[in-house]
């Protein structure tokens, strides 16, 4: 499964008075994450809100393992697990980059929807490029 890598130090406002990260704010690093990836992919969300559309957050799993605290360095790994006509599954974990344990992992689907909140298909140039990235892992892998 190819992944992708995003690098992340924990900034102030994202933890709590015991200096942990609140549990809900590990969305956001998911989030900016997978805003890397598109971006990196050559389609930056910014392509998809000029289509009016956006990937909307319809399942998670999400799994705490331990705590992240302030200033900790941290690797964000995304894979992609599924790709359907408007849909996105992906797969994150957050790694703590010093120690390599895994924090917290989560699994969840997004899908494609419109600004009126109707489900839409993917943009057919986000597909192709989702595909021809994970074909690229199967082609190394056979090679």
């Amino acid at each position: 499964m190819r992944e992708h890598r995003f690098a992340y130090r924990v900034p102030l406002y994202e933890v709590d008075m015991g200096q942990a990260v609140y549990h809900g704010s590990y969305y956001h690093f998911f989030e900016l994450a997978r805003e890397a990836l598109l971006s990196d992919l050559g389609f930056g969300y910014q392509n998809l809100l000029a289509r009016q559309r956006h990937l909307a957050v319809v399942e998670a799993h999400c799994r705490y393992r331990q705590a992240v605290r302030y200033n900790e360095a941290l690797e964000i790994i995304t894979s992609i697990t599924e790709v359907k006509s408007r849909s996105l599954r992906f797969r994150q974990q957050i790694v703590k980059a010093d120690t390599g344990q895994v924090a917290t992992e989560v699994n969840l689907t997004t899908v494609c929807i419109n600004f009126e909140g109707k489900p839409v298909s993917l943009p057919e140039e986000l597909r192709a490029k989702v595909e021809h990235w994970l074909a690229e892992t199967i082609a190394t892998k056979s090679e």
